[in-house]
C-alpha cells in the first residue's frame, strides 16, 4: 500500500495516501450491480460455467513463481470453501497449452485471467492502487461473461509472511499478497465492496494478513449469489442457505419528507450484549434501493443471517461515518448526497425526531432459520434547530498531519444567541495496521476549544474553553467529543485545536496519528479555515490547499433561529477598475435541513477576515449573484492577500454561515488587471509568444489576451498548467471571441493533461478587405466558468500556467474556420475523457445569430438508437454550456461498458457526438 509517500504542503504539512483497491466495474455485503436491458441486473455466473476457470500467469518481480501461484490458487479457493455456497472455481497455471492465451485485460478472449504487471502499463504513476478486475456483464440477466484481474507488480511488493509483513524495498510498499488477491477474487466473483470493518471486502486492504479469510459478511455475501440448497442438491458437506439462514427486510425513508433513501447501508450486528452491538466481525449488510435505485421506497433485504437476535442499524454511503463510500461503490452509487446521522432501529419508538428515537435507541430483532423479519422500517432522524457546520467536502483516503504543534480548524458561528455547542467530530487514523503492525489508537497530546484572540487572529491556545490532555482517537474512525458549552456572542469565533506529537519516532510513520481531508477535489471549494501553528502558538500559517475533516455541532435555542443554508460557489475577477464577486444564492432552506418559505434569501453580504480575525462587511446586495469593489476609489482596496466570502440574511435576520473563499493579491501575475474582453482590459500580445507565465488568481479569474489578425490567417494558441500533482489541478478551458462577444473556436482538454489549444483561421470579411481584426482569447478554469457555471471556483494551488499563441502566415488555398464552431458559429464535443470512466464532459455553443435562447435537447443514446438519458430538456441562452454525463441513465442507475452517442437539436441544428464508457 502506497503509504509512505508524503506530499509536503504549506508550513511543512504532510500528506500521506493510503491506497483502495478498484473494482472495475462495481457493486456488503453489495453485490456488482448495473443497468440492465430491462432494469437492474446483479452479476453472477452461471451455473453451466462452473468450476469457474481462472488462468494466472504467476510471474512477477517479487518472489517465486510457484510461491505466487499457491497463493493465488488459495486465495480463489477460499471462496469455495463455504459450507452454503455451491461454487466452485479451478484456478490453473498459465502454461501456453492448446486452448490459453496470455493472460491480459481482454474481455474478448474466450478466458478468464488473472496477472502480475510488473512494468505497471495498467496503473497510473504514484502507485495508489493495488490492483483491480475488470469484468463483463450480459445486460440481460447479469451473468458474467468474462473476468480480469491485474494486480500492479511495480509499486507494490507482495508479502508472504504472517502475521507481519515483509519489509518492501525502496520504492515500493508491501501488501499481504493472499489477502489482495483474496479480496479481488471477490470482486471477480461477483461482489463490490461492504461497509462491514475488518471484511475481506472492505474498499482497503487492511496491512496484516486478516484479510486472507472471510468474515460472516463476505460468505453471506457469496452464498446469496450461489446458495447451496436442498432443491438444487447439496453438494458433499454442504449446508441448505436458505432452510439454515433467515432474512431481515425493511425500507429506509427521509425523516425531513418521507422520499425514499437510495444508499443507506443496513448491518444488521450479532445481539451479544446489553447495549447496541458494534462488533462489526458478526455483522452482515446490505443497501437500500439496491434493485430499484431512486425509483423505490427505499427497500432493502439483509441475506444470510445466523438464526437470532441482531441490533439493526442504518449508515450513510456518503460522508464520515462510513468505510465503503459512495466512490469506493461506483457505479449506480455514484455521487449520493444523503449523509443522515447513523442510528439504530428503535421498534415502535422508530420516528424522525432524533431527539425523542436517539440514535442509540434500539430494538432486536429476532431472525428464525429459512423465514424473513420483515418491516424493519427506518426513518432517517432529523433534529429541529440542530445545526452542524461541516466546511469541506467530500474527504479522500489521504491524510494529513503536522510535526509537533497544532493543526486548527476555525469555525465563524453566526447564529442568534443564546445556543449550544454540543459536540465536535472528527475522522482520525493509524497507518499501523497498514505496516502489519500492532493495532494503535491515534492518540493526540491534546484537543482543544479555544476562543479567538483579536491581538493575533489566532486561537487562544493558552486559555481554552474546552481541553482534553491526551485525546485518545479512533485508529481509523470518527471521533465524537461532546462539549456542551453555551455561547451568548453574536459572530462568535471558535477554533478546534489538534496537537501532534514529534515525529521522530523510527517507526513514523506508524505509531503516530494522523487527520482525514477534502484535498484532491475541493468540490465545495477552499474555505480557508484550517491553520497550522506552532507549538507556542506564534506563528501560523493558513492552509490553502486542503479542508481537514472536523465539524461543530450546534443546537440552536430554538429551531426558527436555525438560518438560511450558506451561499456557494464564490469567485472573483479582477477588471480595469474593480473586482467582481460572483456566487449562486442559496435554496430556501434552514441549516438544520428543513424548508424555508419560497423567496426567504433577504440580501448577502461580501466579508473580509481581518487581520484580527474578526470578520468585516464590504458590500451588500440582494439576489443578483454579483457584489463588486471599486480598486480606484478612496479608501483603497485591501492591499496583499485577503479571504473574502460571502454571507446570506434570511428575512428573519439570520445570517447563514460563510461561503467558500476567494483571495484576492495572491500568486497575481504580471498581466492583471485583465478581466474583460475589450481592447482597454484585454492584455495585448506580442506575437509569438511561447510560454508566457500566467496565473489562475484569484478563484473565479477570467484572463482575456487580445490578438490582432487578418483573414487567411490563422490564430493558434495553447494553455499548458504547470507544477500539477494531480490534488485539485487545474483544468483550464480557452476560448475565442470576436469583437461582438460570440465564440468562435474553444477547447477544454486537447493538448494533454486537462490543458486547451486552438486552432482558428481568420476568415474573409464580405466587402471589408484584409485588414487585421481584433481578437480575445480567454483562459479561466473550467469551476465556475461559463461552461460549468454551478461549480465552486478553485484556489489552485499551483496556479500556474505558461500561455503560446502566435498567427501564421494566410496559406496559398483560401482560407477557412477552422478549431470547433462552425460557420453558424454552433458548435458540440465531446471533450473527454473518452474513453470516459465513467464521466463525459459535453462542451456546446449556441450562437448569438439565432437568437437569445433556444429549446435544446440533449440525449444520450446507445449503438442500437435506444434512448438513456435526457441531459438537457428546456430552453437555454445563447452562449457556451456543459452538460456531465456521469454513465447513468434517467433512473440513475449504471449503464454498461461499451459505445455510445450524444445528440443536441438546439433550433436548427442538430449534431451527434460519440462517447465510449470503460468500467
Amino acid at each position: 500500500m502506497k503509504s509512505h509517500r508524503i506530499h509536503i504542503a504549506l508550513a511543512a504539512l504532510g500528506a500521506f495516501v493510503f491506497a483502495l483497491t478498484l473494482v472495475s466495474p462495481a457493486s456488503a455485503f453489495i453485490r456488482l450491480t448495473r443497468q440492465g436491458t430491462t432494469g437492474i441486473v446483479q452479476a453472477h455466473w452461471l451455473d453451466s460455467a462452473l468450476p469457474l476457470s481462472s488462468v494466472i500467469n504467476p510471474t512477477n518481480a517479487d518472489i517465486p513463481s510457484a510461491t505466487a501461484l499457491s497463493i493465488v490458487q488459495a486465495s480463489a479457493k477460499t471462496w469455495e470453501n463455504i459450507n452454503t455456497s455451491y461454487f466452485t472455481v479451478n484456478p490453473v497455471e498459465y502454461t501456453g497449452a492448446p486452448g490459453q492465451v496470455p493472460p491480459a485485460l481482454d474481455a474478448t478472449d474466450g478466458q478468464n485471467s488473472m496477472f502480475f504487471d510488473t512494468a505497471g502499463a495498467n496503473f497510473a504513476p504514484g502507485g495508489s492502487v493495488i490492483a483491480f478486475v475488470r469484468s463483463t456483464i450480459d445486460l440481460t440477466d447479469g451473468h458474467t461473461l468474462d473476468a480480469d484481474m491485474v494486480y500492479n507488480d511495480r509499486d507494490f511488493f507482495s508479502s508472504t509472511s504472517s502475521p507481519n509483513l515483509t519489509p518492501a524495498p525502496p520504492g515500493q510498499s508491501s501488501v499481504d499478497l493472499q489477502s489482495v488477491v483474496t479480496h479481488e477474487y471477490g470482486h471477480y466473483f461477483g461482489l463490490d465492496h461492504t461497509s462491514v470493518a475488518n471484511a475481506t471486502m472492505i474498499p482497503f486492504i487492511i496491512g496484516d494478513t486478516r484479510q486472507r479469510t472471510l468474515e460472516l459478511d463476505d460468505r453471506a455475501g457469496n452464498s446469496t449469489i450461489y446458495p447451496e440448497s436442498a432443491a438444487r442438491g447439496l453438494s458433499p458437506g454442504a449446508v441448505d442457505f436458505g432452510a439454515s439462514t433467515g432474512t431481515i427486510s425493511g425500507t429506509v425513508v427521509s425523516g425531513f419528507d418521507g422520499s425514499a433513501i437510495f444508499g443507506a447501508h443496513v448491518e444488521a450486528l450479532v445481539a451479544t450484549s446489553p447495549g447496541p452491538a458494534t462488533d462489526p466481525l458478526n455483522s452482515i449488510s446490505a443497501i437500500s434501493g439496491e434493485l430499484t435505485v431512486r425509483n423505490g421506497l427505499g427497500e432493502y433485504t439483509i441475506h444470510g443471517l445466523p438464526p437470532g437476535d441482531y441490533h439493526v442499524r442504518i449508515v450513510p454511503l456518503d460522508g464520515i461515518h462510513t468505510i465503503a463510500a459512495d466512490p469506493n461503490v461506483g457505479g449506480i452509487f455514484n455521487g449520493l448526497d444523503i449523509n443522515f446521522e447513523v442510528e439504530y432501529w428503535n421498534g415502535a419508538g422508530e420516528g424522525a425526531n432524533g431527539f425523542t428515537d436517539q440514535a442509540n435507541d434500539f430494538t432486536p430483532v429476532t431472525v428464525s432459520a429459512g423465514s424473513n423479519s420483515g418491516g424493519i422500517n427506518f426513518i432517517t432522524n432529523t433534529f429541529p434547530g440542530r445545526v452542524e457546520v461541516a466546511q469541506y467536502g467530500q474527504f479522500e483516503n489521504i491524510v494529513t498531519f503536522r510535526n509537533s504543534g497544532f493543526l486548527v480548524k476555525r469555525f465563524d458561528l453566526p447564529f442568534t444567541p443564546p445556543y449550544t455547542v454540543t459536540k465536535i467530530t472528527f475522522p482520525s487514523f493509524t497507518f499501523n495496521a497498514q505496516f502489519g503492525r500492532p493495532p494503535l489508537n491515534a492518540t493526540f497530546p491534546s484537543v482543544r476549544l479555544c476562543e479567538l484572540n483579536t491581538a493575533t487572529g489566532l486561537p487562544n491556545l493558552a486559555a481554552p474553553l474546552f481541553q482534553i490532555a491526551p485525546f485518545v482517537g479512533s485508529p481509523n474512525g470518527i471521533n465524537e467529543v461532546p462539549i456542551g458549552i453555551t455561547i451568548n456572542d453574536p459572530d462568535k469565533v471558535l477554533f478546534w485545536a489538534i496537537q501532534f506529537p514529534p515525529a521522530t519516532n523510527p517507526t513514523f510513520p506508524a505509531d503516530f496519528p494522523f487527520l482525514r481531508m477534502d484535498f484532491t477535489a475541493l468540490e465545495r471549494g477552499l474555505f480557508a479555515n484550517d491553520y497550522s501553528i506552532n507549538s507556542a502558538g506564534t506563528t501560523a500559517a493558513t492552509l490553502v490547499d486542503r479542508n481537514i475533516t472536523v465539524s461543530l455541532t450546534a443546537q440552536m435555542g430554538s429551531p426558527e433561529l436555525s438560518p438560511i443554508v450558506p451561499v456557494a460557489n464564490l469567485g472573483a475577477n479582477q477588471r480595469l477598475t474593480k473586482f467582481e464577486f460572483s456566487y449562486n444564492n442559496p435554496a430556501d432552506k434552514r441549516l438544520d435541513g428543513f424548508a424555508l418559505p419560497p423567496n426567504s434569501l433577504n440580501h448577502v453580504n461580501l466579508v473580509r477576515r481581518l487581520p484580527s480575525g474578526l470578520l468585516q462587511t464590504e458590500g451588500t446586495a440582494g439576489g443578483s449573484g454579483h457584489i463588486s469593489m471599486r480598486t480606484d476609489t478612496i479608501p483603497a482596496f485591501p492591499a496583499g492577500a485577503q479571504l473574502w466570502f460571502v454571507q446570506a440574511v434570511d428575512n428573519a435576520g439570520n445570517k447563514s454561515l460563510t461561503s467558500n473563499t476567494t483571495i484576492t493579491g495572491f500568486n497575481v501575475d504580471a498581466d492583471e488587471p485583465n478581466g474583460r474582453g475589450n481592447a482597454t482590459e484585454a492584455k495585448a500580445l506580442t506575437l509569438p509568444t511561447t510560454n508566457r507565465p500566467e496565473t489562475y488568481s484569484p478563484a473565479g479569474d477570467q484572463d482575456y489576451f487580445l490578438i490582432n489578425a487578418s483573414p487567411g490567417e490563422t490564430i493558434q494558441a495553447s494553455a499548458v498548467s504547470t507544477g500539477q500533482d494531480s490534488r485539485n489541478d487545474q483544468d483550464l478551458v480557452m476560448f475565442l471571441l470576436d469583437t461582438n462577444g460570440d465564440i468562435l473556436a474553444f477547447d477544454d482538454d486537447s493538448n494533454g493533461g486537462l490543458n486547451p489549444k486552438i486552432s482558428f483561421t481568420v476568415p474573409p470579411r464580405n466587402g471589408k478587405g484584409t485588414a487585421p481584426r481584433k481578437f480575445f482569447l480567454q483562459v479561466t478554469d473550467i469551476q465556475g466558468s461559463a461552461f460549468l457555471p454551478n461549480g465552486a471556483p478553485q484556489v489552485r494551488i499551483p496556479p500556474t500556467y505558461n500561455l503560446s499563441a502566435k498567427v501564421l502566415a494566410a496559406p496559398a488555398l483560401a482560407g477557412r474556420i477552422g478549431g470547433l464552431v462552425g460557420e453558424d458559429g454552433f458548435a458540440f464535443q465531446n471533450s473527454g475523457p473518452n474513453p470516459a470512466n465513467p464521466q463525459a464532459k459535453l462542451l456546446y455553443v449556441l450562437p448569438r445569430s439565432g437568437g437569445a435562447s433556444y429549446g435544446v435537447k440533449l440525449r444520450i443514446y446507445d449503438v442500437s438508437g435506444r434512448l438513456v438519458r435526457k441531459l438537457v430538456d428546456g430552453s437555454q441562452p445563447a452562449g457556451p454550456h456543459v452538460a456531465v454525463w456521469n454513465g447513468t441513465d434517467d433512473l440513475g442507475r449504471g449503464v454498461a461498458s461499451g459505445h455510445y452517442y450524444a445528440r443536441i437539436d438546439a433550433g436548427e441544428f442538430s449534431q451527434r457526438v460519440g462517447i465510449t464508457i470503460l468500467k
